[in-house]
């Protein structure tokens, strides 16, 4: 039962995400309430604006279900329960930024600052609440060496890996399907390096819950993950490094997230320091994207690809980090 069960939730939550996913986006057009697109500034996404959002609300429904089954199973470890935990708080902050979007029609809901002070609270919560699992020595990447850090470096590598990878996530989730490609990727990867049985009864629901979700989720979409979703993946990524003690080897496994949110720090510093731009926009899957409206010059050659081919290629790119995540692990 211990092995057989997270495999028979993962296959019979494939099925049931899609059909709880389109019914939900149904709901939601049937309600108007969907994403409002961001001005860039440049024409890009115009065309996607009333598409159902917030689907992350169904992951994270079918993935709290099955805490209390694995639960009653005797099948949740404490490092699993902080996973879930990580990954279901996270997507409370995203589902109040979404909220607070549909509420003020517009495109962003809580401001920077805010998502920090609640990530920080989330981060110190959970730090307080599980202090074996989150002093898990840590992996060293390309080594047998192996770290144990104070309480104080152990709660501020906690909080810097909460705050990176929740953001990132949610920079990466600006095409159909890529976010949440990527954290399926990411989660093999996980499920290959850890096949201990407290990491496969979280790991699996959440990958078959991902792949159903894809089938609604993929070009053309017909439901967005909202920050509610890419918050909630990208918690529940970062809660999967820090107990499994790969917190320094992340930058490789998610190796997209660490490519996508560099692209909008470059862009930034290097607009301010020259006035201009290295990127046609950032993050960086949209340089890939054709865009209207470019009036100014950009460093990069000018690509336009089809959307489906840029995310069938950044995927491609993700599951090389991956590759090169599981060869930074000296086991």
């Amino acid at each position: 039962m211990k092995v057989v069960l997270p495999v028979v939730l993962c296959l019979f939550l494939v099925p049931v995400t899609a059909i709880v996913a389109h019914l939900f986006a149904a709901r939601m057009r049937r309600a108007s309430l969907g994403q409002r697109i961001r001005k860039y500034g440049p024409h890009l996404h115009e065309c996607k604006s009333g598409t159902p959002t917030m689907g992350g609300a169904v992951i994270l429904l079918l993935w709290g279900i099955c805490l209390p089954v694995l639960h009653h199973f005797q099948l949740l470890s404490r490092e699993g329960l902080f996973i879930f935990l990580g990954g279901l708080l996270c997507g409370g902050i995203g589902l109040l930024d979404d909220l607070l979007s549909l509420q003020h029609k517009r495109s962003l809901g809580l401001s920077p600052p805010q998502k920090i002070i609640l990530v920080t609270g989330l981060s110190t919560i959970l730090f307080f609440l599980f202090p074996h699992a989150v002093r898990t020595p840590l992996h060293v990447p390309f080594s047998s060496l192996i770290l144990s850090p104070s309480a104080i470096l152990t709660f501020l590598l906690v909080l810097s890996v909460f705050l990176a990878t929740t953001n990132s996530m949610n920079l990466t989730d600006g095409l159909d399907g890529l976010a949440t490609g990527v954290t399926i990727l990411i989660l093999l990867g996980y499920l290959f390096l850890f096949p201990e049985q407290e990491f496969q009864n979280v790991i699996l629901p959440l990958g078959g819950i991902l792949i159903g979700f894809l089938w609604v989720n993929a070009y053309p979409a017909h439901l967005f993950l909202g920050d509610v979703g890419s918050f909630a993946l990208g918690g529940a990524i970062a809660s999967l490094a820090i107990v499994s003690g790969t917190a320094l080897i992340l930058p490789l496994l998610a190796g997209l997230l660490v490519l996508e949110s560099g692209s909008v720090i470059l862009q930034v510093c290097y607009y301010r320091l020259a006035k201009k731009r290295i990127f046609k926009i950032s993050p960086l899957h949209h340089h890939f994207e054709r865009a209207e409206g470019i009036d100014y010059s950009y460093l990069l050659p000018t690509v336009e690809w089809p959307e489906p081919k840029i995310v069938l290629r950044l995927w491609i790119v993700q599951a090389i980090f991956v590759g090169l995540g599981i060869l930074a692990v000296c086991r």
